[in-house]
């Protein structure tokens, strides 16, 4: 049997529609996966620096220590490490068109960042360092001088440099040399004090200082003036103490000769300081009776060691005494410093102030 046609039709399907263009929509969470993953590499490769930043460059000041030894080469390289510079081998070719390739010194210098190369280079090439990178030590600074002046100026301590300046176990570079510290030869001139340096170190460097400045001096006079080297160094100290004008010291060191000849006390005031502790500058009669073997106002012949560390000049002085027969010398209250010298104990009564 046939059924009847219905006039009705069936529900029309709904169409998706596309986006403009015809192109299908894709999944929001894989686009943004993605772009979260190129920039965790792009802020990986800007940290390992396969990437340039494009920030500023640094600013301000920048601390270079150069080391001995250090090439044209190596001291550009540690300059651009530092920001202070921006070309090596820009660096290099002013140095040697500057004709100072060869002269750059080692040292602690401080550099503003962006200044100019040529400015830079004559710096190295003058040795101009910074401040906080030197150590100058001043003749006739005994070691509580210069412990008090490493505690003001760098980070060594005075406890520490005490310990170190002991003499036990050390070779002094001197003969008939028997002492308990190193009072002498530390000897004085300006230091690079490398980072980190300690106490130990610094001393090892005055001592190396001593040798390579007193290895040529006539040491053999020691046996002609009838003491030994170590003894050269006492008086030389004394010398370095006792006579402000240069020209005085040999004077001053044939007074302590003659005195020493003939049996006298040296009755040198800056050994009495030195029992004091300190460089007092009015002694008292309580100060010149301090019971100490430095006391050459008590007790005859030289003292026990040096009183300072005396510089080259001094030590000079000690081995090539003036020709003189002085047995006395008192200061005449100049500006300058100057002594008046006799042989006649009368003279020297009248001198004094």
């Amino acid at each position: 049997m046939t059924r009847p046609r219905s006039n009705a039709r069936p529900p029309a399907r709904r169409r998706r529609r596309r986006p403009a263009g015809g192109r299908s929509p894709r999944r929001r969470g894989n686009g943004r996966r993605l772009l979260g993953a190129v920039i965790v590499v792009i802020l990986l490769l800007l940290l390992l620096g396969v990437i340039p930043s494009c920030g500023h460059k640094p600013e301000g000041e920048a601390k270079i220590y150069i080391t001995a030894g250090s090439s044209t080469a190596d001291i550009a390289r540690s300059l651009h490490d530092q920001d202070v510079i921006d070309d090596e081998k820009d660096f290099v070719k002013k140095a040697e068109e500057m004709g100072v390739d060869e002269d750059l010194k080692p040292g602690t210098y401080v550099f503003e960042r962006g200044m100019p190369v040529e400015e830079i280079i004559e710096i190295l090439a003058s040795g101009e360092q910074a401040p906080e990178g030197t150590l100058t030590i001043p003749e006739g600074y005994s070691i509580a001088d210069i412990a008090r002046q490493l505690s003001g100026q760098t980070d060594i301590s005075a406890r520490d440099y005490y310990a170190a300046t002991s003499a036990v176990g050390r070779r002094l570079p001197l003969k008939g040399a028997q002492a308990e510290t190193l009072e002498g030869f530390l000897f004085p001139s300006t230091y690079d004090l490398e980072p980190g340096m300690n106490a130990s170190e610094l001393v090892d460097k005055q001592l190396e200082t001593f040798r390579e400045q007193t290895s040529g001096l006539e040491w053999q006079h020691a046996d002609t003036l009838g003491v030994s080297e170590y003894q050269v160094l006492i008086v030389a100290s004394m010398v370095e103490r006792e006579a402000k004008v240069p020209d005085e010291r040999p004077l001053v060191a044939a007074v302590i000769y003659n005195r020493l000849a003939q049996g006298m006390k040296l009755e040198v005031d800056a050994t009495v300081q030195y029992a004091l502790g300190w460089w007092k500058p009015e002694l008292t009669q309580e100060d010149l009776a301090i019971d100490s073997p430095y006391n050459t106002r008590l007790y005859a012949g030289l003292p026990p060691g040096p009183i300072c560390n005396p510089g080259r000049d001094a030590i000079e002085a000690a081995l090539n005494p003036a020709a003189v027969d002085y047995l006395y010398y008192v200061a005449t209250g100049d500006a300058e410093g100057h002594h008046f010298f006799t042989s006649s104990f009368e003279e020297f009564l009248a001198h004094q102030q």
